[in-house]
């Protein structure tokens, strides 16, 4: 039993491949976000650039998306950066932070928006070459025009471009 566990982790925490500087700097994810603030779910699509090397660790990160649940709808934007601890493995960690302007509407009231300060923490698995699926929590502090917590989680896949 312990040699089977040692023996997964071995294999799990084994690069992925030869660096490849050819390799594409761009990658699109798709999570399905559950915003457990407001109880709202939906798509949370994102582009992600490495600026440093196409399997390098400093990730940068655009997204929006689309939630609703039974209170309110809301819109994210989002811009930040990502640093992913072993990049060149098939088990990666990371983790993230950036800014966040939240379009909430409420139903029965006017539409407000809300910048917030937002964290990642996440794993994610190579299931194939240039294919990862992974899951993160995010939280979420708002800045202006008030003070606001959010918790948002994500189960998506990411593919390389």
């Amino acid at each position: 039993m312990l040699t089977e566990t040692l023996l997964a982790m071995w294999m799990a925490a084994a690069p992925a491949k030869d660096h490849d500087p050819d390799a594409s700097r761009w990658s699109v994810g798709v999570p399905v976000e559950v915003d457990l603030v407001g109880l709202a779910a939906g798509a949370h699509p994102e582009i992600l650039f490495r600026p440093a090397a196409p399997d390098g660790a400093l990730t940068l990160r655009f997204a929006t998306g689309v939630m609703a649940g039974p209170e309110l709808a809301l819109v994210p934007f989002s811009v930040g950066v990502r640093g992913v601890i072993v990049p060149r493995r098939i088990v990666r960690p990371y983790g993230g932070l950036g800014l966040q302007m939240q379009v909430f509407a409420p139903y029965g009231a006017p539409a407000r928006a809300r910048l917030d300060l937002y964290l990642e923490l996440g794993l994610d698995v190579r299931i194939v070459d240039s294919w990862r699926i992974g899951m993160q929590i995010s939280p979420e502090i708002g800045l202006a025009p008030g003070f606001g917590l959010g918790m948002a989680t994500r189960l998506g896949f990411q593919v390389d471009l």
